[in-house]
């Protein structure tokens, strides 16, 4: 059952968010006794919660309430990444995964298998280097070249698989072509018969992580790889909004 005083007190501060700034408009607005409203109105402006206006005796929202709000938790990424994997890899039937920068590599914080019969699993806390895996190459294209170099003279290539870059030639082709698009790829090159794709996810304070598929490579066709770019930019779009 509601308490009165309380429903009162919830009023008054949605009455004034709206607008309704003086004491004659609240007491008519919610048909609070002059004497309540009166009392009311004086707590609220005490714990900060209220403030009033010196010149035109006018109500506004005061500062308590806005440290109240920061005070909220804040969702930590990986509650913001599960629910768009679940539903990237829904919309187009293939393993989504989430990976963050660790120095030279990258590191797989979430996954969400697709649902076909031939599929790819990723795995948290999977870690790769950044030149072999296409969330690595996104890494790459965002550094400025002196970065780059400097990564390259500290780097063994190891080959993982028969495709795997060897050299820094090919490796800046690469990188080229994901600054120019937004998107890299590896092409079987950590694991045999699977396509990455991945897109950074940015916010205003720089590189939150980046979306990648795995896709194996009988279904990475031409009409499919439109598809998912369309559907990595959306949802690293969305990511980057949260």
């Amino acid at each position: 059952m509601p308490v009165k005083s309380a429903v009162r007190v919830l009023d008054i501060l949605e009455a004034v968010a709206a607008g309704h700034v003086s004491f004659s408009q609240l007491m008519h607005t919610l048909g609070i006794p002059r004497s309540s409203l009166f009392h009311l109105l004086g707590t609220l402006m005490a714990r900060g919660y209220l403030e009033q206006d010196a010149a035109t005796a006018a109500y506004r929202l005061g500062p308590h309430l806005a440290q109240l709000a920061r005070q909220r938790p804040v969702p930590g990424l990986l509650e913001r990444v599960r629910p768009v994997l679940q539903r990237l890899s829904a919309e187009i039937n293939e393993t989504t995964g989430f990976y963050v920068r660790e120095g030279d590599h990258v590191v797989a914080i979430a996954t969400q298998t697709g649902g076909q019969a031939l599929t790819y699993t990723m795995r948290v806390s999977e870690k790769a280097p950044l030149y072999a895996v296409s969330s690595g190459k996104i890494v790459l294209s965002l550094m400025d070249d002196a970065e780059i170099r400097a990564y390259l003279a500290r780097t063994r290539f190891e080959s993982f698989t028969p495709h795997t870059l060897s050299s820094a030639k090919p490796l800046w082709e690469e990188i080229r072509i994901a600054r120019r698009d937004g998107f890299a790829y590896a092409r079987e090159e950590f694991t045999i018969g699977i396509i990455g794709i991945a897109i950074a996810v940015m916010a205003p304070e720089g590189l939150l992580g980046m979306l990648n598929l795995a896709v194996p490579s009988a279904r990475f066709t031409r009409a499919n790889a439109a598809l998912f770019r369309q559907k990595l930019r959306q949802a690293a779009a969305e990511l980057a909004a949260a």
